[in-house]
């Protein structure tokens, strides 16, 4: 039953949402308190639901690829009336944690995502190899949400750099991993960047989606207010060497390589970022 649910409501995925839904909460407050609990909590369960109901949507295609026909819908360990009821609640749970925190943009940014994520960007994977460029924004969501939950200003620059880092490590991280299993996606009936403009354009887009990535960690030292010179330098050589060693290993397209390596490089980010900002706290006191 309890592995049936983690697959279900994908565990790894939603607890990486809820590490970054805190590394927002924390970049404002570092202080662990009970409102990054509520932050954590209630991104956990609204990814929960939303990886649910996006099951129930996609059950049939699921079938068809070895690395879903596993999950509990198509292989039959759940009916979809039941996940919907599961999803519903878990929906639920989510927005009493976003109302208990009392800041008012919680619950229509929960809104917004599931409208994007379900309504829109899991339809739309069916008809085009670009769907991602909208399903990524409820998946760059989680850190601004844990921003907001420990009161930041939504408008400052610095949430919306982070914001653009987590758009844009989204499009290579995807990519790359479909691109494990195309044929299987083409089998499916799902169009991908790799079958959609084949393999010379689609390494030209990889690589400039890649670009893009990098060029995003090289703003943080530069608009997030970091306030250690050495956690600066430590950002800017971190994302000079994803660049070397990943566009190395792009040209040798060791793909599933770089998707570790692109994958690590957030986590160091987020790291690093934390790190300044606990610093600056506790050594300033």
């Amino acid at each position: 039953m309890l592995r049936m649910m983690a697959k279900l409501v994908r565990l790894p995925v939603s607890l990486m949402v809820a590490v970054s839904a805190g590394f927002g909460y924390l970049l404002v407050r570092p202080v662990p308190d009970a409102g990054l609990g509520l932050a954590c909590a209630g991104t956990f369960l609204l990814a929960s639901a939303c990886s649910i109901l996006n099951q129930i949507q996609e059950r049939d295609t699921d079938a068809m690829l070895s690395r879903t026909a596993s999950r509990p819908l198509p292989s039959g360990q759940i009916a979809p009336h039941s996940a919907l009821v599961l999803s519903l609640v878990a929906a639920f749970m989510a927005f009493g944690c976003f109302f208990l925190l009392g800041v008012p943009a919680l619950p229509w940014m929960a809104c917004l995502i599931v409208a994007l994520y379900n309504g829109v960007y899991t339809p739309l994977k069916r008809r085009t190899g670009f769907a991602l460029l909208v399903g990524a924004v409820p998946g760059a969501m989680p850190p601004v949400m844990g921003w907001a939950a420990a009161g930041g200003n939504l408008s400052s620059l610095e949430i919306l750099v982070v914001f653009a880092v987590y758009y844009l490590w989204q499009v290579p991280h995807f990519w790359l991993r479909v691109e494990r299993d195309a044929s299987e996606y083409v089998r499916a009936g799902l169009p991908i960047p790799v079958t959609c403009f084949g393999q010379e354009r689609y390494r030209l887009l990889l690589r400039l989606w890649f670009h893009a990535y990098v060029a995003g960690i090289l703003l943080l030292p530069l608009f997030s207010q970091m306030q250690t010179a050495f956690m600066r330098i430590a950002v800017t050589l971190s994302a000079m060497l994803l660049c070397l060693i990943s566009g190395l290993l792009l040209h040798r397209r060791r793909h599933e390589t770089v998707f570790h390596w692109v994958n690590a490089s957030l986590v160091l980010v987020m790291c690093f970022l934390l790190t300044d900002r606990l610093y600056a706290v506790y050594a300033g006191a």
